[in-house]
């Protein structure tokens, strides 16, 4: 260690160990100190004055004192280096760390402008934290000044878009692409003087990374559109960050280019000292985001030390504001102003009954302090936390307490939706069912398939899991309880004609038979059908998929309806049911052109299309026409089907997935079982016109999306408002109340009142032949809208209403 370092570290120390220190120290009490003369010891502070370590007081004697800036709290800090530099304040630095942080302040210093870094490691290391404190760094020595931009861009954001990418990344001239209305500087000019952090950049195309080879080695770089002759000049330091092998997802040209390249430890090879320094400090940030007492017991301190934390740091965040967030919910139903952490606040699998005697005190976390006394302040240490958007989190579970409140819900009713609005907020599962081993049941997936058959195939898969010591996915039985549920229906019904599939040559047998045999046995037994042999092949093969990915190149798939939220919230449904990200939506606004819509439809068919074409599903009307046009523009295999329902855009969608079936025998398959379906029911002239599945048992999903659209409606009172129109139009009109009728009549009527309020009604020419019967229905109904909300609809509205309705007739 260099004798500067010494100096600075003894200041430090000094100051922590005594507080009357923090004023500072004169040369001559560091020259006492390390036994040295007057004049090497002043070199040695002045530089640590111009590397903006120190700060010095001038008068009589000098004082030097540690520079403690209060805008450097973006460190995870480390209760040992309380004070100093933004590295030396990183949990982990004098640690497993030490190696990376001085790897770090190397490229942030080496001349002239810093060296451009790849930062390795697991998703939830802190890499983009990293990122974040070299740039604090660069400031604290001057290397960049206060006005320096850090710029962070996801390179998977646009990933399925290289063109869109590089014009958010370089900028574009107007008229560069279609869609490119005007100039538009990208980000690299934003980050001018500055850094440039490209996360994921294992997803920046080949291209994109060719096209930064100028900025790395000229400094230069041009917009898209611009003329070869034509240049711009950007000094920026670009660090970049990937969870992925560079050697096989980078350019080799691209990689030379970084020559240095430092790799985040996961948290599993970091200290028990770093790791419990992690847990004061994040429960150290939740209680000053409420300014609440965080009491947390011994047990659940023990818990996070050691606990398997696959997602790292990240995931022990996460884990410890979900702790958090479920007591302050409690804490606010139970009026009290502190959160009691204990056994019973982990989930079962986590309880205390895996640590009898835990060897750790109960903590007290409050306001910025960790007291490991309650009653002792003397013993507080402090930890210096930042504050960011998400402590607006905790005032949203405040206004949802105060709503429900208002509205009279019991307090274990606001238990419940708290939990779910929690739920939604971490994308995990609070609610913890029964009945499938291991696994937390898709709710969604018990309106579609029988009891029966979800215990079957619920069984199997444990039976599967127990024998052969896997995880099964989940969504495999999902996805296998719907193709049963289908094919039953099927052989159930006499006056069904089975037609088998293409035969097809399996080349070893799996080891999954016996199960699929087993489960083939049940279900001919309980639903008193006989399961052809090819289905049988069929549920093997499915089966056998929790050893394999879905389809390399599936059939892409999207839903474009008329109406705001319509096809996007109807494929956000049928997503979430499946597991999967697949089905894409495109909604249809009624001012919109239908050249337009087109546009959109085209680019996105262009990206969605992996050799196996796209199936279109649509509503209505003059989208069914867009089949033999993006046939003759693009070239790719695309097939339309109108009319859909939310039960088919299901199961396109599974079988474009989970099956091997080409793009013509999917859609011929879905619309022959379709149209046999829609005859028999309707043949039987009984329609339950009060069906409305997802609105009679409450579907959470549905709702939380109704809320989502909507700006400031309250959605319940305005469902039941929307419910007795809807069902006396399918009394009148004799039409059953399918999930896709649900769906586009609310989402778009909640639409519509908002606009009614805020007077931005549509407004368009009426043909007289519109003014139809139906139509005029519909404008009575719509009255008790008109009364409730004391506004008044146009008839351009009234029509478009009546156009939903009129498909379902």
């Amino acid at each position: 260690m260099s004798r500067k370092s010494e100096i600075f570290n003894f200041i430090v120390e000094q100051s922590r160990k005594d507080l009357s220190k923090n004023d500072g120290f004169t040369t001559k009490e560091i020259c006492e100190a390390f036994d040295m003369n007057r004049s090497a010891v002043s070199r040695e502070l002045n530089s640590l004055v111009r590397e903006r370590k120190l700060k010095k007081q001038r008068g009589k004697p000098v004082i030097y004192s540690i520079i403690v800036d209060e805008k450097n709290d973006n460190a995870l800090l480390d209760k040992n280096n309380s004070v100093g530099s933004v590295f030396s304040n990183f949990i982990g630095s004098s640690g497993s760390m030490e190696v990376q942080v001085n790897l770090a302040k190397a490229a942030i210093m080496y001349p002239p402008n810093g060296l451009n870094t790849i930062i390795l490691g697991s998703t939830g290391v802190g890499k983009t934290t990293f990122a974040k404190i070299m740039y604090q760094y660069a400031k604290e020595i001057g290397r960049l000044d206060d006005e320096s931009p850090f710029i962070h861009f996801n390179c998977a954001d646009y990933s399925n878009n290289p063109q869109l990418l590089l014009s958010v990344l370089f900028g574009h001239t107007k008229g560069a692409f279609t869609g490119a209305e005007s100039d538009k500087e990208g980000l690299i000019e934003q980050a001018n003087h500055g850094i440039l952090f490209l996360d994921e950049v294992h997803r920046l195309p080949p291209e994109g990374q060719e096209m930064l080879f100028s900025i790395i080695d000229t400094k230069k770089y041009r917009r898209l559109g611009e003329s070869g002759k034509s240049s711009r000049k950007a000094e920026i330091l670009i660090l970049c960050a990937t969870t992925e092998n560079i050697e096989s997802t980078l350019l080799q040209t691209f990689k030379r280019r970084f020559p240095l390249t430092l790799t985040l430890p996961d948290l599993k090879d970091r200290d028990l000292s770093e790791r419990l320094q992690l847990i004061d400090y994040y429960f150290v940030l939740e209680s000053k985001k409420i300014d609440f007492e965080i009491n947390v017991k011994g047990e659940v301190i023990q818990y996070l030390s050691s606990y398997d934390c696959d997602g790292n740091i990240g995931q022990l965040k996460n884990d410890i504001q979900i702790l958090c967030a479920k007591e302050f919910a409690n804490a606010m139903v139970n009026k009290t102003n502190y959160l009691e952490i204990s056994a019973d606040s982990l989930s079962v699998q986590e309880s205390s009954n895996s640590f009898p005697n835990s060897q750790f005190d109960d903590i007290t976390y409050y306001h910025g302090y960790k007291k490991t006394e309650f009653k002792d302040d003397g013993d507080a240490l402090s930890l210096k936390v930042k504050i960011d958007n998400e402590s607006s989190f905790y005032k949203s579970i405040l206004e949802k307490y105060s709503t429900f409140l208002r509205e009279g819900k019991s307090i274990k009713e606001i238990q419940n939706k708290i939990t779910y609005f929690l739920s939604d907020f971490f994308e995990v599962d609070l609610q913890k069912e029964k009945g499938i081993s291991s696994q937390n049941r898709n709710k969604g997936i018990e309106k579609l398939v029988s009891k029966e058959i979800l215990e079957i195939v619920d069984e199997t898969m444990s039976e599967i899991s127990e024998d052969l010591n896997i995880t099964c996915n989940s969504y495999v039985s999902y996805n296998l309880a719907l193709h049963i549920e289908a094919l039953v229906l099927k052989l159930q019904t006499s006056s069904f004609k089975y037609h088998p599939r293409k035969n097809f040559e399996k080349t070893t047998e799996s080891r999954l038979k016996k199960y699929a045999d087993k489960l083939i046995e049940r279900v001919n037994k309980e639903m008193g059908v006989n399961i052809p042999t090819e289905e049988q092949d069929i549920i093997e093969l499915f089966l056998d998929t929790i050893y394999k990915d879905v389809q390399k190149n599936p059939i892409g798939i999207l839903i474009v309806m008329h109406g705001q939220g319509i096809a996007t919230n109807l494929a956000k449904m049928v997503n979430s049911l499946l597991g999967i990200q697949h089905a894409v939506g495109i909604d249809m606004p009624l001012d919109d052109s239908i050249e337009n819509v087109y546009q959109k439809v085209l680019d996105v068919v262009k990206l969605l299309d992996r050799g196996s074409g796209v199936i279109l599903m649509v509503d209505m009307g003059s989208l069914t026409s867009f089949q033999s046009r993006l046939v003759d523009d693009l070239g790719i295999k695309v097939k339309v089907i109108d009319n859909v329902t939310s039960p088919m855009v299901i199961e396109i969608t599974r079988k474009a997935l989970f099956t091997d079936l080409d793009l013509e025998h999917l859609v011929s398959e879905v619309l022959e079982e379709n149209n046999y379906y829609m005859i028999n029911r309707k043949n039987t002239n009984i329609f339950d016109h009060s069906s409305r599945r997802i609105i009679r048992n409450n579907d959470y999903l549905f709702y939380h999306s109704l809320e989502q659209s909507v700006n400031f409606l309250n959605v319940h009172p305005a469902v039941q408002v929307l419910n007795d129109i809807l069902i006396a139009l399918a009394e009148q009109y004799n039409f059953e109340i399918i999930d896709t009728l649900v769906i586009k009549f609310y989402f778009h009527c909640l639409g519509m009142i908002e606009r009614a309020i805020r007077k931005e009604q549509l407004n368009f020419e009426i043909d007289v032949d519109d003014r139809n019967e139906l139509f005029f229905f519909i404008k009575k109904e719509l009255n008790t809208i008109e009364r409730t909300y004391g506004v008044e609809l146009t008839d351009g509205e009234i029509l478009y209403v009546t156009k939903i309705i009129n498909a379902f007739i």
